[in-house]
């Protein structure tokens, strides 16, 4: 382990300190200010430039804001220059994931523009390898380019214990909306139950329920999604479900993504019984989400530690 140097964003130093405890290695440094004119300087925090030769260095970065994606992409270059032999990109929260495609004439398609950037990291031999976890459509996978290694993980183990750990009964799953179904399918054949579905109509950013589709009277409803941001879909559903004569509603996450703590407020008066996500998004280190008795954050570190455990 002695050759393994691990650095973050600011943002995930929080994820980058659980990933060194398991490994036992230490977090390195990165110096960082800002010029009068906006312009931002980095620096690892090394004593010679050949320290880091040969070695592999882990950089953690979810990319829920451009200054932490252009933070990764310009370390990642700089750990290169620097002679790693390897370097592993731990991407809790891939950003921009939903504009994976376009729908509307004109619409920029970031997910793969960014991954395209990803991908021009100087390195060759397969030394960049990018691990990202429920990806909001798989696809984005293909949309880095050369010959780097990239993978997708999941919370579906994490987030299974948690729901088994709610003990409830009478209960079935449910969707948001219909982009979704797949997943929840998982979750229903895992624990033998019956799924609902929700339909909606959408213009830009507004969405509307118009259909249920199942039986929900007396049951308790687990909904699976794999992000929120502004909370709408899923209180929209828990609305739409409890209308029916659903018992509670329940909300199972991958990525709790929310734009501000505005929605963390929005999200405790809503209907929703709980809330269940993994610790993905610099947003679950806030303190109203600590505070929260309604929001429950699992530790999904362990599912990068394990991949990357094969890999150096």
């Amino acid at each position: 382990m002695k050759n393994i140097l691990i650095y973050s964003t600011l943002d995930s130093a929080y994820f980058a300190e659980l990933i060194a405890k398991q490994l036992g290695v230490a977090t390195g440094k990165i110096i960082r200010f800002t010029f009068g004119d906006g312009e931002l300087y980095h620096r690892l925090e090394i004593n010679d430039p050949g320290d880091l030769l040969g070695k592999t260095a882990i950089f953690v970065a979810s990319t829920n804001s451009d200054k932490n994606f252009d933070e990764l992409e310009k370390i990642g270059q700089a750990l290169a220059a620097a002679g790693t032999a390897r370097r592993i990109f731990v991407i809790p929260f891939f950003g921009y994931s939903t504009m994976e495609r376009a729908v509307f004439p004109g619409e920029i398609v970031s997910a793969k523009i960014n991954a395209r950037r990803l991908s021009n990291i100087a390195g060759t031999d397969r030394g960049n390898v990018f691990l990202m976890l429920d990806l909001h459509t798989s696809g984005i996978l293909h949309y880095f380019e050369g010959d780097c290694s990239r993978y997708e993980l999941y919370a579906e183990r994490v987030l299974t214990e948690a729901i088994a750990d709610l003990k409830l009964k009478d209960f079935i799953f449910g969707t948001a909306d219909l982009g979704k179904t797949k997943w929840v399918e998982t979750f229903a054949d895992k624990f033998k139950t019956d799924i609902v579905f929700i339909r909606k109509s959408r213009l830009f950013k507004k969405t509307k329920v118009t259909e249920v589709i199942g039986q929900v009277a007396g049951k308790n409803i687990i909904i699976y999604d794999d992000m929120t941001r502004t909370g709408g879909t899923l209180i929209q559903a828990a609305q739409a479900y409890l209308k029916l004569g659903a018992v509670k509603i329940y909300a199972v996450l991958s990525h709790l993504a929310l734009n501000d703590e505005t929605v963390i407020k929005k999200l405790e008066k809503s209907p929703l019984a709980k809330i269940i996500t993994t610790n993905s998004h610099p947003m679950t280190k806030r303190k109203l989400v600590k505070r929260s008795k309604k929001i429950v954050v699992k530790d999904i570190s362990p599912e990068f530690v394990k991949i990357i455990k094969k890999l150096i």
